[in-house]
């Protein structure tokens, strides 16, 4: 079969050109073709393409005559390539029937395993090398992944049913026998209401349609959403002659990864089972042989194996994963593409692609997500909680990540406890595809059998989840909600912690800390970002203790801290909020003015002495914003001037006060907001730098943007909280502000024209440009971007603002996507 003869069809065979497009023929096809031209031996194949699924779709799930004559044209093809027949009693052809999507989703969709026997066919398999278990082995694992995966019945019930028939024929190897067990299994599923052929011909159109079935699953579509892909893309099935891991004691099934999925390290990482086929190793029940052992392979074998690789990996310009069967010591590749890894080896994958010359930085900032950045700084237990914890059990660490929560034991319960707030450690004996929702949801996932590669893990590192596999200690009871380590049961909900990394797991909700870039090859790629971006990212510490930790993690541009906040990490809020409702109703209380000043100085003191001599700029409480309205509770009675920014001169005298006293000689500068005309920043200038502080401004009003360009004239400092602007603008409370998904959905209910803070008024955005015209002069003029999602700075930052700043938390995602 070739593509000139396969014409406009829905069907290539794999060898053609044109499969190796992806988003046409998907993108198991694409690689197989890939493979193909390389020289890399390879089952023969065909695809169907996508344009075959969106026909069965619009069919009303019916695979068309046309496409139904061309597969089996296609089989015929397989027939010449394997010189066996497909349904034939004495050579029989195999085939597998694959989904192939044209973006990865792995362990989403669905597959069919050692199509093409029948009893016939079954006892001639078993007269060959393999003998009888291998025959029927084979030939019952196409029934059980039929009979589930095609006609939604149980396969465990299905092999219960049958169990003395098969009995008989593995006792009996003889004709009457084996036709014996198939009309077993034919009984039961007509039993069970549902229509079977044992003509291989139906099976593989019924297969072929459970694969397009299969990709509006509730699990694909959930995998989808959470990863947004687009639903209307569809599937390619690949039909493909089986090679057979179970043949023998030669033979075996692995995956393999070029780099370590883990952490990216240039080395080889997978598992291999002897005499198994590939479903026995990603389902995690058998315990498999690890690849970086050199004995895994035979010499000759693992000599084909790694120089293939190589040539994969150059193929691709990136590390890949590879699913590959030895039969009878000869070595096949079934699948390559694009290794699934963490955010921490994306990272050092792309630095060292860099390194050796395979990609430009440009390309390898092009690698790795903002989603991958933000994960890497994520939190970590305490070293000192950690100290104390309880060690319960040791499993493998397959996916990094450190996490805390109630253990639950069934993934849609994990679901709901997390929906509604709660922090969830999805705990099972293995995953399985229906488990996506509770993975989806959990903080991390812990099964108590499997391999590095079994189905928790791959898709763990997929999502990224802290994840432990093969975790033997662990006795989960579902039917009791229990699990029991050590002799020790515990109910579900009970508190433990896990490292994803070292496979260990906690008694009890350890404490997390705040995360840190110490990952080496994120400072490489970041300091590429900047080069790029020429931009500089400051941050917003919470608390004196975060801006220490901010300074110690090598943040050099500059901070710029709330005083309110580090009143209220000082654990003085209460006693500041009276003295400042006292303010409000007094200007000559002596008392009151010293009060606030102690408690400014005592917050600042610490805050001053973290900061080294690091740029600090703080943000004096405005007595008009949301957070005031909630912290004062006679708020509404404090007189109307007070409410003005410079409208009580003693409360903002003894603010400064504090600050200068705390500063003790210090270059420190203060910042003022709610201001909207150039004369109200020169008396603030005059008054601070009368106390010894610089003064800038933070604006949060349409009216002081639009003056701008008059208050960059004063030299001073200023930042633009746009989030604040847009918010005010269009009347949203400071709750809608928090959380951009429900406008999010208000703008796809078509009740607004976009979100705002993804899409910027018009007028906001021409105010916002004007402003930026000064900024790109450098002018020092920069955006206050706490409330505004990454892609929103971006668009700022390509207006020509260079100066932002974020939590601690969002600053090395943000400078990542200002210089992607």
């Amino acid at each position: 079969m070739t593509a000139s003869m396969m014409g406009d069809s829905f069907v290539r065979d794999v060898t053609a050109g044109d499969v190796e497009d992806a988003m046409r023929f998907g993108g198991k096809a694409s690689g197989l073709a890939k493979m193909a031209r390389a020289g890399i031996p390879i089952p023969p194949a065909f695809v169907i393409g996508v344009e075959g699924f969106h026909q069965f779709r619009a069919n009303g799930g019916k695979i068309g005559q046309q496409l139904l004559t061309q597969a089996h044209e296609a089989i015929r093809g397989l027939e010449t390539q394997t010189g066996r027949l497909f349904g034939d009693k004495n050579r029989p052809l195999l085939i597998s029937v694959r989904s192939g999507a044209p973006v990865s989703m792995p362990g989403m969709m669905d597959t069919v395993l050692n199509l093409g026997l029948t009893s016939a066919s079954a006892l001639k398999l078993a007269s060959g090398p393999g003998g009888s278990d291998f025959a029927l082995d084979t030939w019952l694992r196409f029934w059980r992944m039929f009979s589930d995966i095609v006609l939604g019945l149980d396969p465990a019930e299905l092999m219960k049913a049958v169990k003395a028939p098969e009995a008989a024929a593995r006792k009996d190897l003889n004709q009457a026998s084996f036709d014996s067990l198939e009309r077993s299994i034919l009984d039961h599923i007509e039993a069970e209401g549902e229509s079977v052929s044992s003509d291989p011909l139906r099976q593989l159109e019924q297969a072929i349609e459970a694969v397009f079935r299969s990709w509006d699953s509730a699990r694909a579509k959930a995998y989808r959403k959470h990863h947004e892909i687009s639903h209307d893309l569809g599937t390619a099935v690949t039909i493909q002659a089986m090679v057979f891991g179970n043949a023998d004691d030669n033979s075996g099934s692995g995956v393999a990864f070029t780099r370590n999925p883990n952490d990216g390290r240039k080395a080889l990482y997978g598992e291999y089972l002897i005499g198994r086929q590939g479903e026995d190793l990603v389902s995690g029940t058998h315990t498999p042989i690890d690849l970086s052992d050199s004995k895994a392979l035979d010499p000759a074998l693992r000599e084909a194996f790694e120089r293939h690789s190589k040539t994969l990996e150059a193929l691709y310009v990136d590390a890949v994963d590879i699913e590959f069967t030895v039969e009878a010591r000869k070595l096949y590749f079934l699948q390559v593409r694009p290794a699934k890894r963490t955010a921490a080896a994306a990272i050092k994958i792309a630095e060292d692609l860099v390194e050796e010359g395979a990609i430009d930085r440009d390309t390898a900032l092009s690698r790795v997500t903002p989603d991958q950045v933000r994960k890497v700084s994520r939190p970590a237990f305490d070293d000192e909680d950690l100290e104390r914890a309880t060690l319960v059990a040791q499993g493998l660490g397959s996916s990094p990540g450190h996490a805390c929560g109630a253990a639950v034991l069934d993934a849609d319960r994990a679901a709901d406890r997390a929906l509604a707030g709660e922090n969830v450690i999805l705990l099972r004996p293995t995953t399985s595809p229906q488990d996506i929702r509770g993975m989806l949801a959990a903080n991390g996932i812990i099964t108590a059998r499997g391999g590095a590669l079994s189905h928790a893990a791959v898709v763990s590192r997929a999502l990224d989840r802290p994840c432990i596999v093969g975790c033997d200690a662990i006795d989960v009871d579902l039917n009791r909600k229990t699990f029991t380590i050590a002799g020790k049961t515990y109910p579900e909900g009970t508190q433990i912690s896990m490292d994803g990394s070292t496979g260990k797991v906690f008694a009890g909700a350890l404490k997390l800390k705040a995360a840190g870039a110490g990952l080496p090859s994120l400072k490489n790629l970041l300091h590429w970002a900047d080069e790029r971006s020429r931009a500089t990212v400051w941050t917003s510490p919470k608390s004196s203790e975060e801006l220490t930790e901010s300074v110690n993690a090598g943040v050099r541009a500059g901070n710029l801290v709330s005083i309110t906040d580090l009143i209220i990490a000082n654990g003085s809020v209460a006693k500041f909020v009276e003295l400042t409702a006292a303010a409000g109703r007094t200007d000559s209380l002596r008392g009151v003015a010293d009060g606030i000043r102690s408690i400014v100085h005592d917050a600042c003191s610490s805050a001053l002495a973290g900061a080294s001599d690091i740029p600090l700029w703080l943000r004096l409480p405005r007595v008009s914003s949301d957070r005031a309205r909630r912290l004062i509770d006679n708020w509404e009675e404090l007189p109307a001037g007070f409410f003005l920014p410079l409208g009580s001169s003693s409360y903002l005298q003894a603010i400064m006060d504090g600050i200068s006293a705390a500063a003790n000689g210090k270059e420190v500068g203060v910042l003022i907001g709610g201001i909207s005309c150039a004369a109200e920043l020169g008396a603030f200038q005059q008054k601070a730098k009368r106390t010894g502080l610089s003064a800038g401004a933070v604006i949060n009003n349409v009216m002081a943007l639009d003056n701008v360009l008059h208050f960059v004239e004063s030299g001073a400092p200023i930042w633009i909280d746009v989030a604040d602007i847009v918010r005010t603008v269009c009347g949203f409370p400071i709750e809608v502000q928090q959380s951009l998904d429900v406008l999010d959905q208000y703008a796809k209910e078509e009740l607004i024209p976009a979100n705002p803070f993804r899409k910027l008024p018009v007028y906001v955005t021409d105010l916002l440009v004007a402003a930026a015209s000064a900024a790109d002069q450098g002018a020092p003029l920069g955006v206050e971007g706490s409330g505004m999602p990454g892609e929103m700075l971006a668009k700022l930052h390509q207006m020509g603002f260079r100066r932002f700043v974020v939590p601690v938390g969002r600053r090395d995602e943000l400078r990542f996507v200002l210089g992607r």
